[in-house]
């Protein structure tokens, strides 16, 4: 039985290890010995509990396997990892290599970072062998290094594309006298679904698995263990020998001094002008002769100008709109008509005296309201007789 922290996004990685053994998940707390007794495999990808550290030495001491995928270095896990030579170390790996498809550089593309050479074949279907595995590439995102000593031995690398360039980032160990394995990985996303199916990571993930199931084997001798320091130090005794001194010799100067003068820096010849006015014809613009421009010449100083100010004109006041009818300022003529003839009622000549004001007939000088209002009615009937008049010269 494999238990499974669930504490990563592995749903892809869970489904691929129940495909051959059962599997159970823990949620990360404190780990009993009880919870571990019908377990042969258990896989971690957090920081563990102060308690739970005895609890795992004693599992992997009786013949369990312990799989470890972390990057934060915290004590409790550098702890138990110290007893089998394996430490996280503080950083972290990044690309220096620009790879299409990884745009962070914490997703490192390593292609030849497998020091373990073991058969690069199907682990489902064991029948199927390919070739080696030094030409796998995996993806190592979001990870740090490790610090691996004997007896634990090296499975992966940061190869010569990632810095720090060729570190370890995998390590694995396995007990002389038990069935005892544990395998280390600085990176808690390496399996994760989002990497699982990326490059040669479901090869590496059954590689890695199938050891702690004990149904392969690594052999130590065959890796190797001369990487790279951490920290890059100068060969002090190498750069010493490749003195540059910072003097040198002066030339004589020349006989005829002219020839130190440099006369072609700068020129102005119409030598360019050919290929400008190809120029022209290759993006398509129309060649046009340039237009004179008038020069405009500052005058030294500005023409005096008096000193007068614009009037302030006062604001005029707003008309008293409450001394006006509105009604009769902005109404058609017919509809005033038609109000009037409401208004007056039986009185004819007020009507007709009134409706001549309206349409802008005068009533003359005459006193009497009747006088006044033949006059208008004369007014008006002229009016018509001379637009009939009119009407028909023009037929």
């Amino acid at each position: 039985m494999i238990l499974l922290d669930r504490r990563g996004k592995n749903k892809k990685l869970y489904r691929r290890l129940h495909s051959f053994a059962t599997v159970k998940t823990h949620d990360g707390s404190e780990l009993l010995a009880d919870t571990l007794s019908d377990c042969e495999l258990f896989v971690s990808f957090g920081k563990l509990e102060s308690s739970s550290v005895a609890t795992l030495k004693d599992f992997v001491d009786r013949g369990g396997s312990v799989a470890i995928f972390s990057k934060d270095p915290e004590s409790n896990l550098n702890h138990f990892l110290s007893f089998y030579g394996i430490r996280v170390d503080e950083g972290s790996v990044v690309r220096a290599v620009y790879h299409e498809g990884f745009n962070h550089p914490k997703h490192a593309l390593i292609q030849n970072g497998i020091v373990q050479p073991f058969d690069a074949k199907d682990e489902q279907h064991p029948h199927n062998a390919e070739d080696t595995s030094t030409s796998m590439a995996f993806v190592y995102p979001n990870g740090t290094t490790l610090s691996v000593e004997s007896p634990s031995f090296t499975l992966l690398s940061s190869g010569s594309t990632s810095y720090p360039v060729d570190c370890p980032v995998a390590a694995a160990w396995e007990a002389t006298t038990g069935s005892g394995r544990l395998i280390v990985v600085g990176s808690a996303d390496i399996f994760a679904d989002e990497w699982l199916e990326r490059e040669d990571n479901s090869k590496v993930c059954d590689i890695f698995f199938n050891f702690l199931l004990h149904h392969r084997e690594f052999d130590p001798s065959l890796g190797r263990c001369d990487f790279e320091e951490k920290e890059c130090v100068p060969d002090i005794a190498s750069l010493s020998n490749l003195i540059k001194p910072c003097l040198q010799d002066i030339e004589p100067l020349p006989q005829d001094y002219t020839t130190l003068l440099c006369d072609d820096q700068f020129g102005l010849t119409m030598d360019h002008i050919p290929k400008v006015i190809q120029l022209y014809k290759t993006l398509n613009v129309p060649y046009e002769p340039l237009s004179l421009i008038e020069p405009h010449f500052n005058c030294p100083h500005p023409p005096l100008r008096m000193a007068t100010h614009a009037p302030r004109m006062p604001t005029p006041l707003t008309p008293e709109l409450e001394l006006f009818d509105l009604d009769d300022c902005f109404t058609d003529v017919r509809t005033r008509l038609v109000l009037l003839a409401e208004k007056t009622g039986d009185d004819l000549a007020h009507y007709v005296q009134e409706a001549g004001w309206i349409l802008g007939v005068d009533g003359g000088c005459h006193e009497d309201d009747e006088e006044k209002a033949k006059h208008v009615l004369h007014a008006v009937a002229k009016m018509i007789l001379q637009s009939k008049m009119h009407s028909n010269e023009s037929r």
